[in-house]
């Protein structure tokens, strides 16, 4: 086993390390939204945007880029379906194109890889496919309001047997370690019930699908542009590490363990061009994680990372800072 692999499997144990293994990660493509199902071009820059950054860098650990592939298969014609059309929805299938590329790209994407670490596949809950087809969380909750339970609770058993055996897949197949899932609360007055009776169900059918598979599940509770999450809504998900926006929550990773009492935690520095970990200087950030350090006193059960992917301008030198600092004593940078 590689020094790097060896270091985050005791974090996993809950042993003390002698450095705390740091992840940081950013998008490759200008626009990750774009469709790369079926084109080689994209799917090649997919994974040239890893050999770089793994050349360039050498991760502790890495979260694997599923870039290109945010848009769930026809999802965008269940805009305008009756509720006899969305009943009649079935699975995509095992063999669908967006399925067997995506394991053919975590296989690449090891390819890259000049030192065995741990990766974990990015993927989406059921919500949040639903969420990009659709146009956003308004009209999630319209489409919810809009059709009867029975389609509606259809979809969502489709869409997560789908990103459940896509999880399954990946680690199997493809080699991944497991999954990093990101997932969030419906920006909506009202979701508090689409949450308890569609998401949290969803969420935890790719969770458990991921964890029979043999993987190690990152549970990422979304903060991306502010949105705020009932971090207690997360405590019981089957996940072995747990990330969330902390600068957007105002719940320090530290705090954060009251409400996760079992699982490592992962996280610490703010993600954006406003953050210290981008605008600060080495030393700002060596300063910064020696104080997420102390913060966690005797605990070694924990991680250190942003709240979720970092400005693809980043200089490599911030990401190297906090990985050099980050040690149970202060480091000069």
């Amino acid at each position: 086993m590689s020094e790097k692999r060896a270091r985050f499997q005791a974090v996993l144990d809950g042993q003390a390390v002698d450095r705390i293994p740091t992840g940081f990660w950013y998008h490759f493509f200008k626009d990750e939204l774009v469709e790369a199902t079926g084109q080689a071009d994209l799917i090649a820059d997919n994974v040239s945007g890893h050999q770089k950054f793994i050349s360039a860098f050498a991760p502790d650990f890495i979260k694997l880029m599923s870039d290109g592939y945010f848009r769930y298969p026809n999802a965008s014609n269940w805009r305008t379906a009756s509720d006899t059309e969305l009943l009649a929805v079935t699975t995509i299938g095992q063999d669908h194109v967006w399925l067997t590329e995506q394991v053919a790209l975590v296989k690449a994407q090891h390819a890259q890889f000049s030192e065995a670490i741990f990766s974990f596949y990015n993927l989406f809950a059921p919500a949040t496919y639903l969420k990009i087809a659709l146009g956003g969380d308004d009209q999630l909750v319209h489409f919810v309001n809009g059709h009867s339970e029975q389609a509606v609770g259809h979809i969502f058993d489709i869409v997560s047997h789908d990103i459940a055996t896509l999880a399954a897949a990946i680690i199997k197949q493809g080699g991944a370690d497991g999954i990093y899932y990101s997932t969030q609360n419906i920006q909506s007055t009202s979701e508090e019930i689409i949450f308890n009776h569609l998401i949290k169900p969803s969420d935890v059918t790719v969770l458990k699908a991921a964890k029979a598979a043999g993987g190690t599940n990152i549970l990422h509770i979304c903060g991306y542009e502010g949105a705020s999450n009932r971090l207690t809504d997360f405590s019981d998900y089957p996940a072995d590490i747990v990330n969330w926006a902390t600068a957007v929550e105002g719940v320090s990773l530290a705090q954060g363990r009251a409400i996760f009492p079992t699982q490592v935690l992962l996280g610490g520095f703010g993600n954006t061009t406003k953050d210290v970990l981008y605008r600060g200087t080495t030393a700002d950030i060596a300063a910064a994680t020696q104080a997420i350090i102390t913060d966690f006193g005797d605990d070694t059960r924990f991680l250190i990372g942003a709240d979720c992917t970092v400005p693809r301008d980043i200089d490599l030198k911030h990401l190297e800072a906090a990985r050099k600092a980050a040690v149970r004593q202060p480091i000069t940078v």
